[in-house]
């Protein structure tokens, strides 16, 4: 088995076979979610840091539909293992679809914490000249179900004994076990998977047996690396998810503060794994901020907001509040206890007070929203005042309407904006309004149903020296 190689080239496979019958769900266990995104994109994520030739997952039918829809996984081969036949057959499986490095790199997908430089240091201990394959190994104080490292009396790797068969002496106590992460040359790999005969007491091909193969033909072509367990441990049920989901945020958490964000108090926020924060900016406790969320520099956000995909200008300033799928523009100020929904855009210097509730709606430069207010499908424009109880009335039971009102108008406190409708610039509405037809610019109306008015020149000016409502 020592074919001529082609210049050196890599392929990872990310095994993802899981079914969940120990998370005792429906979700297949790649989909299960750590840091804010599916265990399987978070090891896809740390795979394409290293710039492979093609990337291979190796999954179920079930798995393979999801995937088909899946954005972080465009790009990438899928190979069905049906059935599953153990993690060499998945391999095979692999190259068949065309994994077509001269090394192939095997992750698992229910090894989320595993990360570039652990992959960058095993890769970089692989010699194609001298080795067949390479390993990631660590040291436990439970070698639980995990493969034990069997060394000869020169400390080189014999074989990866699975628990099935090995002598639980040897197993207890602190352990050096397989991670499960295997470099190998892969035409090596391609005629060794041809011999190879599934385990007796599970009728399963082991990708593990690939150790003592290529050690027997010689001790000196396995290579192992030794790593941290906080980076090698797998994830088989929702007690250990959790322990991963923990370590990924709280390495999300140290790289924020490295990168110049204060958290005020770390053990208490979940941020997701791909958030981006600027310098300079003030995280509180208890907040939760999702995946697809950029936070400007100077901000300062809770405690105990919740930000879901949304973009954050700089010295922006959330307290106490829920934005989703939304963004909120430079120098603006929201809460506490705003809610801010889907498509909603907040422009520069905006004030959005206390229990307002915007959705889908447009709000430009210096408007003032200040409390108990709904906005729902409506575009504001520049300088609008928005007094307290003003409801933009959107829905007439089949359909959304759309409001729209104009710069430098003025919404008096309890304004029924009944939509569609439109309030031109600089015009007025009266306190308790229900506004059911168009307000021309720069006129007034008052009462129920609204009609206009005539103020005069001191009106005005009296209305002007008294400030804004609400």
């Amino acid at each position: 088995m020592s074919p001529t190689k082609p210049s050196a080239t890599l392929s990872v496979v990310i095994l993802a076979a899981g079914a969940g019958t120990r998370m005792k769900s429906a979700l297949p266990k790649p989909l299960h979610s750590v840091g804010g995104r599916p265990m399987l994109a978070q090891v896809l994520s740390v795979a394409r840091k290293i710039d492979p030739t093609d990337i291979t997952i190796v999954g179920s039918l079930e798995l393979n539909y999801y995937l088909q829809s899946a954005v972080w996984a465009e790009g990438v081969s899928l190979a069905v293992q049906s059935p599953p036949r153990g993690t060499a057959d998945a391999l095979r499986a692999a190259l068949d679809a065309g994994a077509s490095g001269s090394t192939v790199l095997v992750l698992y997908a229910d090894h989320p914490l595993v990360t570039t430089e652990a992959l960058s240091e095993l890769i970089g201990a692989f010699d194609s000249a001298l080795h067949r394959l390479a390993i990631l190994t660590c040291e436990v104080e439970d070698a639980a179900g995990y493969g034990r490292i069997q060394r000869d009396a020169a400390g080189r790797i014999e074989a990866i004994v699975e628990k099935i068969d090995d002598d639980p002496a040897l197993r207890s106590g602190p352990t050096e076990i397989n991670s499960g992460v295997m470099l190998l040359d892969s035409i090596w790999a391609a005629e060794a998977l041809k011999v190879l005969r599934p385990n007796p007491r599970k009728n399963e091909y082991f990708l593990t047996d690939l150790v003592q193969m290529a050690s027997s033909e010689n001790p000196s072509s396995v290579v192992s690396v030794h790593g941290s367990n906080d980076v090698l441990i797998g994830v088989n049920d929702r007690i250990e998810l959790a322990v991963a989901d923990a370590h990924l945020r709280a390495r999300k958490s140290r790289e924020l503060m490295r990168d110049g964000t204060t958290l005020l108090s770390p053990d208490t926020n979940l941020i997701d794994f791909d958030v981006e924060v600027g310098e300079d900016t003030t995280i509180g406790p208890g907040c939760v901020i999702e995946a697809g969320t950029r936070i400007g520099s100077g901000c300062r956000i809770g405690p105990n907001t919740v930000i879901r995909t949304s973009i954050i200008g700089d010295r922006v300033r959330i307290e106490s509040s829920t934005i989703e799928q939304s963004s909120v523009d430079a120098d603006s100020d929201v809460g506490p206890y705003a809610h801010l929904r889907g498509g909603t855009h907040i422009g520069t210097g905006v004030h959005i007070g206390n229990f307002a509730e915007l959705k889908n709606a447009t709000v430009a430069a210096a408007t003032r929203i200040g409390h108990f207010s709904y906005i729902g499908d409506a575009s504001l424009g520049a300088d609008v005042n928005i007094g307290a109880g003003t409801v933009t009335c959107n829905f007439d039971g089949v359909d959304k309407h759309h409001t729209e009102i104009g710069d430098g108008a003025f919404i008096g406190s309890d304004t029924m904006l009944v939509a569609p409708v439109t309030i031109g610039a600089n015009a007025r509405t009266g306190a308790g309004a229900v506004v059911n037809r168009n307000v021309p610019e720069g006129a007034t109306v008052v009462g129920m149903p609204a009609r206009r008015i005539r103020r005069t020149s001191d009106e005005t000016t009296n209305s002007k020296e008294q400030g804004a409502d609400g």
